[in-house]
C-alpha cells in the first residue's frame, strides 16, 4: 500500500538507510557522515531519507531504540544472566558495536543499562559512587571487547565482567592497604 509509513517497502528502505549508516560508522565518526553520502550509498534520494529521519543522529537513535526494544530482557534470573543475555544480543549484531564508541552521541549503553534495571533481576543496592564506578568499568570493558573484535563469547565476557566487579583477589589488597 503506497504512502503507508510502515509498509514493506518503507521498512526495507529504512533498513537500507540504517545499514548504510552502520556501515559508514565502521570507518568514520558520526559527525563525518553526511545525508548526501548515506543517500548515495543507500541509493535513495534526500527526500526519502528525510521522510523517516531528521538527520544522521536521528537515524542512529532509531537504530538504538529498535535494538533495545527487540532485546526481550530476562524477567527472572541473576544480574549475570541478564548481562549475558544483553551481550548475546549485542554479539549477534556486530555492526551495532560501532555505536559504543560514539561518546556523548549515543545512548545505547545507557539504554541497555536502564533496560537491565527496569526488566531484569533486582540489582544489588549500591551507593552513587559504586554505581558510577561499575557503570564506567562496564562501558570500558565493552568498548575494549568491541575494539578487539569481540574475541570472547558473551558467556566468557560475562565471566570477565563479573570477575572484575566482584574480584576476590582485591579483598586481600584492601586489608593490606587499610590495615585491617
Amino acid at each position: 500500500m503506497a504512502g503507508v509509513k510502515n509498509n514493506r517497502r518503507a521498512q526495507y528502505t529504512q533498513q537500507t538507510i540504517q545499514d548504510t549508516v552502520l556501515g559508514l560508522l565502521e570507518s568514520k565518526p558520526i559527525n563525518a557522515i553526511s545525508v548526501t553520502e548515506v543517500c548515495a550509498q543507500a541509493d535513495v534520494n534526500r527526500t526519502t531519507f528525510y521522510r523517516y529521519y531528521t538527520d544522521i543522529y536521528d537515524c542512529v537513535a532509531c537504530i538504538e531504540k529498535d535494538f533495545v526494544a527487540a532485546l526481550h530482557p530476562l524477567e527472572e534470573g541473576t544480574p549475570a544472566q541478564a548481562l549475558e543475555h544483553l551481550l548475546t544480543a549485542f554479539y549477534a549484531d556486530k555492526k551495532l558495536s560501532n555505536l559504543v564508541f560514539m561518546e556523548g552521541k549515543t545512548k545505547l549503553l545507557k539504554r541497555m543499562q536502564e533496560l537491565m534495571r527496569q526488566n531484569g533481576p533486582e540489582p544489588p543496592v549500591l551507593d552513587g559512587y559504586q554505581e558510577a564506578y561499575i557503570s564506567a568499568g562496564l562501558q570500558s570493558i565493552l568498548k575494549k571487547w568491541v575494539k578487539d573484535g569481540m574475541p570472547e563469547t558473551p558467556q566468557q565476557l560475562t565471566k570477565i565482567i563479573m570477575d572484575n566487579i566482584l574480584p576476590s583477589n582485591l579483598m586481600a589488597l584492601h586489608d593490606e592497604i587499610c590495615g585491617a
